[in-house]
C-alpha cells in the first residue's frame, strides 16, 4: 500500500477568501473615515475664513474704520459687501441703544452677520 503524504503546510481556498473579504471591509471603512474627515476639515476651514471676515468687520466697526452706513427703518443702518474672490457675503447693522441715555455720546449696537456667523458688539458714537 501506498501512503499519500499529506502536506497541511499551507491555507485553503476558504480561508484565503475569508482573509480577502476582511481586509476589503477594512479598507473600504477606512476610505470612508478618511473622506468624512476631509470633508469636515473642508467645512471647519470655510467656517474659519467667514469668521476671520466677522471679526475684521467687528474690528473695524469698534475702531470706527467703516462709517459709509445707509439709513434704513426704525434708525437702523446698514451696510453691506461681499469678499469677491473668497465669495463671502457680509452684513452689518447698526442701531441706537436708548438705554444708555445719561451718557454724552449715543450707544451704537452693533450685529456682524457673514453667512451664517453673527457677531454682536457695542460701540459709541
Amino acid at each position: 500500500m501506498f501512503k499519500h503524504k499529506q502536506n497541511d503546510s499551507g491555507f485553503t481556498i476558504l480561508e484565503v477568501i475569508v482573509a480577502l473579504v476582511i481586509v476589503g471591509i477594512s479598507v473600504t471603512t477606512f476610505v470612508r473615515l478618511l473622506g468624512n474627515s476631509s470633508m469636515l476639515r473642508a467645512k471647519v476651514n470655510d467656517y474659519d475664513e467667514r469668521m476671520d471676515v466677522a471679526i475684521l468687520k467687528a474690528e473695524q466697526i469698534f475702531l470706527e474704520g467703516i462709517k459709509d452706513f445707509s439709513a434704513q427703518d426704525n434708525d437702523k443702518k446698514v451696510l453691506k459687501g461681499k469678499i469677491a474672490d473668497r465669495d463671502i457675503n457680509w452684513r452689518i447693522e447698526g442701531e441706537n441703544d436708548d438705554s444708555f441715555s445719561a451718557h454724552e455720546r449715543g450707544v451704537y449696537l452693533y450685529t456682524v452677520t457673514v453667512d451664517g456667523v453673527d457677531i454682536s458688539s457695542v460701540g459709541l458714537r
